[in-house]
Formats: C-alpha cells, sequence, structure tokens
C-alpha cells in the first residue's frame, strides 16, 4: 500500500538524497574509505612482491640448469669428438647418466596464477619448486619452506586478510548506528511522522550503504589489481569470481547489521553486539574449528616418518649384495648381457634394489601421515560452513591458486615426475649405456597440474547465502515482534 503512494516515494526519495549528501560530508566516512584504499593498495604490493620472488627464483633455477645443459652437451661432444681425453673416473666424466641424472635435475615448479597476490594462503609454508634427483625418495624431497616463525604466527598481510578481518569492521562502523542515532537526536519521530514503514526506511538506507562500500572495495581491488600488472581483462571469469564472493560476504555482514539495528538498543548496544559477532565468526569459530581438527585426527611425528626411514635405508645398505641379487631375479629384463664389462654404475644400481625394499618398510608410516594429513583438512571443508569467514578464505585462497588443495596437487606431481627421472634412466644405467648430447633436448620434462584441482566456489557461495538468509529471516522476525505497538519501543516510547 505504502509502496503506491506517491508521497510515500517522495519523501523516502528525499530521505536518501539528504542521507546521500551526509554521507558526503561525515568527514568520518570519507577517511574510512581512504584508509580502506589505502590498505589495499599496501596489502596487494606486499603480495605481489613476494609473488614476483616467486616468480625470479623460479626463472633462476630454470636458467641454471639450462645453462648447465649447454656445458653438459658441449662437455659431451668435447670427448666424443676427441677434442679432450675422457676422464678416467667416472664421477668425472660428463657422459656419465649418473652425473647428468644428480647433477643437472629439472625445476617442477608451481607457477602463480593469475590472481596469485589476492591471497598468500599455503604459499608461505611451502616452496614453490622442488628438483627431484636420480636417487632420494619422493617423500623425504622438502616442501616445506623456511619462513619467519613471527610472520606464521600472526599471517600475512594480504588482501584476503584486509577482506576478511578489517572489511566487516568498515560495514559495522557504517552501519551500527542508523536506526538507534535518529532516535537518540530525536529525529526519528519527525520522520515517522511521514508514511513510512520503519523496514523499508532502515532497508533504504543500508542499502544505499551498500552500494557506495561495495562500489569502493570493488573499485579499490580492481585498481590495485590493475596497477599491479595482473590481466583483470584476460581472466574475467577470475574478476566475476572474486567480485561476487566478496559482494556476498558484505551483504551478509550488512543484513545482520540491518538485523541487530531493528532491535532498537542504543547505539553503544548496538556496538557491542556487531563486534561480539564479528569475534565469533572471523576469530573464534575458526579456531575452534582448528583445534578440533588438530585433536580429532592428529597427526603422527614427521620425525618418527624420518626416523624410521632413516633406520631402514641402514638395514638396507647392510644387506645391500643380497638385496641387489634378488632384485635381478625379480627384473631380469633389466640385468645386462655383457657379463665381462664391469658396470659403471653398480653403486647406484644396488641403491635403486635397495630403494624398493626402504619404500615397501616405511610405506605404511608414510601413507598414515599423510591420511592424517587429508583428513585434518576434510575435517576443516566440512565444517567451513559454520564461519562466513572461512567460506570466504576457502574462495579467495582457490581464486589466487594458493588452497592446500593446490599445494597437495603439486606435491602428487613432483613425486610423479621424480619416478618418470629415475625410470627413465635406471634401465640405460643397467645396460652400462653413456649419455648422448643430442638426447638432452629430448629428456622427460615436468608438467604442471595445480591449475586443475577441484573448485569449492559455488558451494562457498550458497554457504553464504545460506548466512544471509538467516539474518534476512531474523529481522523479519524482529520486525514482526515490535510492530504491533506501531513503533513505540523502537523510537523510545
Amino acid at each position: 500500500m505504502l509502496l503506491s503512494n506517491p508521497n510515500y516515494k517522495t519523501m523516502l526519495k528525499h530521505n536518501l538524497k539528504y542521507e546521500w549528501i551526509s554521507l558526503l560530508r561525515d568527514r568520518w566516512v570519507l577517511i574510512l574509505i581512504s584508509i580502506f584504499f589505502g590498505l589495499t593498495f599496501f596489502a596487494l604490493r606486499n603480495a605481489n612482491e613476494k609473488v614476483n620472488d616467486r616468480v625470479i627464483s623460479i626463472a633462476k633455477e630454470r636458467d641454471k640448469i639450462q645453462k648447465m645443459d649447454a656445458q653438459f652437451e658441449a662437455d659431451i661432444d668435447s670427448v666424443n669428438n676427441k677434442l679432450k681425453p675422457a676422464p678416467k673416473e667416472t664421477w668425472l666424466d660428463p657422459r656419465s647418466l649418473t652425473n647428468f641424472a644428480w647433477g643437472v635435475p629439472r625445476v617442477v615448479a608451481m607457477e602463480p596464477q593469475p590472481f596469485a597476490i589476492v591471497s598468500t594462503g599455503q604459499s608461505d609454508l611451502f616452496t614453490h619448486y622442488v628438483k627431484p634427483k636420480i636417487y632420494g625418495e619422493a617423500y623425504t624431497l622438502g616442501f616445506s619452506e623456511l619462513s619467519n616463525p613471527v610472520q606464521l604466527l600472526f599471517g600475512s598481510f594480504d588482501l584476503a586478510f584486509v577482506c576478511i578481518y578489517l572489511l566487516p569492521l568498515l560495514v559495522l562502523a557504517f552501519s551500527y548506528n542508523i536506526l538507534s542515532s535518529e532516535r537518540e537526536s530525536g529525529v526519528l519521530k519527525l520522520t515517522f511522522s511521514q508514511p513510512i514503514a520503519l523496514y523499508r526506511w532502515l532497508l533504504d538506507k543500508l542499502m544505499l550503504r551498500f552500494f557506495i562500500l561495495g562500489g569502493v572495495v570493488i573499485l579499490s581491488i580492481t585498481t590495485g589489481l590493475l596497477a599491479f600488472g595482473v590481466d583483470v581483462f584476460g581472466n574475467v571469469s577470475g574478476w566475476l569470481k572474486l567480485s561476487g564472493i566478496l559482494l556476498a560476504y558484505l551483504i551478509f555482514w550488512f543484513t545482520l547489521a540491518f538485523l541487530v539495528n531493528l532491535f532498537g538498543q542504543s547505539s553503544g548496544n548496538n556496538a557491542v553486539t556487531l563486534v561480539g559477532a564479528w569475534l565469533l565468526f572471523v576469530l573464534l569459530i575458526p579456531s575452534i574449528i582448528s583445534q578440533l581438527s588438530t585433536r580429532i585426527n592428529p597427526v603422527p611425528s614427521r620425525i618418527h616418518m624420518m626416523h624410521e626411514y632413516r633406520v631402514a635405508s641402514a638395514e638396507a645398505d647392510r644387506r645391500a649384495d643380497e638385496i641387489f641379487k634378488g632384485y635381478l631375479r625379480d627384473h631380469p629384463e633389466l640385468a645386462s648381457r655383457d657379463t665381462v664389462t664391469e658396470n659403471q654404475y653398480a653403486w647406484i644400481l644396488k641403491y635403486f634394489a635397495s630403494s624398493e625394499v626402504v619404500n615397501q618398510s616405511v610405506k605404511p608410516i608414510v601413507d598414515n601421515y599423510y591420511t592424517s594429513l587429508n583428513k585434518q583438512q576434510q575435517w576443516v571443508d566440512k565444517l567451513r560452513f559454520l564461519s562466513p569467514a572461512i567460506l570466504l578464505q576457502n574462495s579467495l585462497n582457490e581464486i589466487s591458486g594458493t588452497s592446500t588443495a593446490n599445494y597437495a596437487t603439486f606435491r602428487k606431481d613432483v613425486i610423479a615426475f621424480a619416478d618418470v627421472w629415475k625410470n627413465y634412466f635406471k634401465p640405460r644405467m643397467f645396460a652400462n649405456e653413456l649419455m648422448q648430447s643430442a638426447e638432452i633436448a629430448h629428456i622427460p620434462k615436468p608438467s604442471n597440474s595445480t591449475g586443475s584441482v577441484e573448485d569449492h566456489y559455488v558451494a562457498d557461495i550458497i554457504g553464504l547465502l545460506l548466512f544471509i538468509g538467516l539474518a534476512i529471516t531474523g529481522s523479519v522476525v524482529a520486525y514482526n515482534r515490535f510492530s504491533h505497538a506501531g513503533h513505540k519501543l523502537i523510537m523510545g516510547e
């Protein structure tokens, strides 16, 4: 009825107009928006430096390997063409398969995704490249990276931190006292002497603030991404996903502020209630979920795992000759047909045989370790729907390519290539062959599948919409609770 009333529409239009003017004249609003712009650019700059360091380190390693390839190729040709004598010691011979497989390993790298500067995620815990060599088991490779423990304690100051922790506080500062300040100043009674519905009046004021703040957030982030070289126009789908999840997070906090305002409490009570909700959803629930996942699915000691590996290796070394004979019986296709010439790779061939025994010995311990890690992550994935902050963090990590799943896939890529690299040289070592310069350009190259991990974006959006729906339902209940007495309770009569 009110919506069809022309006087109502005119009054509402004037209210929104003067609300807009009031916000523009409020210096604190402008200061807070300016601070958000500054924090956004600082966070993106901080993350961009880390991503650049990551790209540079990977490029340096690849350049180093390329130069070593060229050096090996030149040295092999020199020896084959008798330009220099072949070294008497095997470990100095450039044609030795062992020297090449150990000395010039390929770089298995995790390239940064287009929006990598949005969220640090797991990138401050794990390395971004590994160089698997001819010996050393894949699961003993170092995937973690030495980092400043203080930084790990407090986390990285990136865009995800700004949006998850600070943006809700900005929303609450914008909206905690919309109704209470009008009532405390005595303006509310005059406003409702006009044909205006409280619910619609409050909703329109919050929507105006949402559009202003939402526009500021998207504009500042987009400008920052472009300023630091992110190809936003070439990755529109990623930009849309980023904007969508951030706007959904904003809507949740505005609907929560809408609900709290409808209870008609004082400005101080509203502020305490909303800050309490911020503490609950952003700090307490994520911390509790993290602690529960650790308690319910404790991870076995990695030190114990490495100790068992070393014990098994020592035992295998002691029985090396016996194990090697058994290995040749199980793999007759690898046995050398030349029984006269001594195999120059004899020592590492015994290692290949021993490694299978060691792997079988420690496999249950290794599997138990990573199974526990996976169970922890599965637990967190299931309980992330208890907090909008976790939902946002999960989506930002996936958009950035720095999620736990991305690094788990990277680890699988490294282990798979380590086997490919070893199996390329192993048969030729058993055949006592030498490295040829022509084959260097055709040796196995690693692949990268970290950009094709499972996407939980739709589920995270649905989770945020459920929180929004609960807040809207609560606001309807709160409004109906007070509406039977007119606006007396809300207006303090």
